[in-house]
């Protein structure tokens, strides 16, 4: 069976790309003939504060493989260079520029990309956080025929990712890239065969998610205690979720347990209160919240080893009309 030519699509600094990159170039099925990055001084912020880090283009070049950094893949001169690659697929997993119908049109036989979610539901940017702010039942990550709408295009395979229902944002996008490098092994023998089985996704489940925001991370303790404690979860490690206390200082609140306080019953939303052995909580609509950790200069420390919410404390909530989610 011939080789297929594949040019892989990622951020110079994704964790998805890095293993993507290795396992095309490595495959006996596949010649890898580029990958194409984010352009000089861009990164992607999903991996910006991650304690190890990954690089495309070193990884790239030790590998032989070349490496390309247009300003926009989109730009008429860039796409003539890639026909002359002579590619049967485009692979495209964690690249945020938007490829348009002409690029599309470029490989062989066609584009695909990986998602980290069960599309058609929760298309759109950070599925992982999305995902366990809006409490999601079960986890897919998904590889579609690439269309000029994003996230659109037919499913080509999907694998499961088990939910314990405890997960942080970062814990599900680890869990997530690594079943989309499976499923990548999984995909490369239908790419190499050409017998990719495709199935419409249905409009009518589809859900779409932007990129979170700095509103989006700050906690509402309007809201029923397993709700703020499942936006504590989905904003973890980075940026984590925030509140003010009354002096305007930003808290950042990174761990939080919804177990019962030693309380008779909640106090007003965001009141601070300290047990007898100093664990902090905060009142929400419908009971405390016990807050674990926060950030202190950069690191993750317990709450009740710093100064900060103190008994009688308050921390400002925007006001919420109803207690969804």
């Amino acid at each position: 069976m011939d080789r297929i030519r594949v040019v892989l699509f990622s951020e110079v600094n994704s964790k998805l790309g890095s293993p993507f990159l290795s396992m095309l170039h490595g495959h006996p099925q596949v010649d890898l003939a580029a990958v194409v990055t984010s352009p000089r001084g861009k990164r992607c912020s999903y991996f910006t504060e991650d304690s190890d880090q990954v690089d495309l283009v070193t990884q790239g070049a030790a590998l032989g493989v070349p490496v390309l950094r247009p300003a926009s893949v989109n730009n008429p001169a860039f796409i003539d260079e890639l026909e002359q690659l002579d590619a049967d697929y485009f692979v495209v997993g964690n690249f945020q520029q938007i490829l348009r119908e002409r690029l599309l049109s470029v490989p062989k036989e066609t584009a695909v990309n990986f998602h980290p979610s069960p599309l058609p539901r929760f298309a759109g940017l950070s599925p992982f956080y999305w995902m366990i702010r809006e409490d999601a039942e079960e986890s897919l990550v998904s590889a579609i025929e690439m269309a000029p709408t994003l996230d659109s295009g037919d499913l080509l395979m999907q694998h499961h990712v088990p939910l314990t229902g405890r997960e942080t944002g970062l814990d599900l996008r680890t869990a997530q890239e690594r079943a989309n490098v499976l499923m990548l092994l999984d995909l490369i023998p239908q790419l190499a065969g050409r017998s990719l089985v495709r199935t419409v996704q249905d409009p009518a489940r589809r859900t779409y998610y932007g990129r979170p925001t700095d509103e989006d991370h700050q906690l509402d303790f309007h809201l029923p205690v397993a709700v703020v404690e499942r936006h504590v979860r989905a904003a973890y490690r980075h940026p984590g979720a925030w509140n003010a206390d009354a002096a305007g200082r930003r808290i950042r609140i990174l761990s939080a347990d919804p177990a019962g306080a030693p309380f008779p019953a909640a106090a007003s939303p965001g009141l601070i209160a300290r047990d007898a052995q100093g664990a902090v909580y905060a009142g929400c609509a419908d009971g405390w919240l016990r807050i674990l950790t926060t950030e202190s200069d950069g690191r993750e420390v317990p709450v009740n080893s710093t100064a900060q919410l103190l008994a009688g404390d308050r921390l400002v909530s925007p006001r919420t009309p109803s207690p969804a989610s």
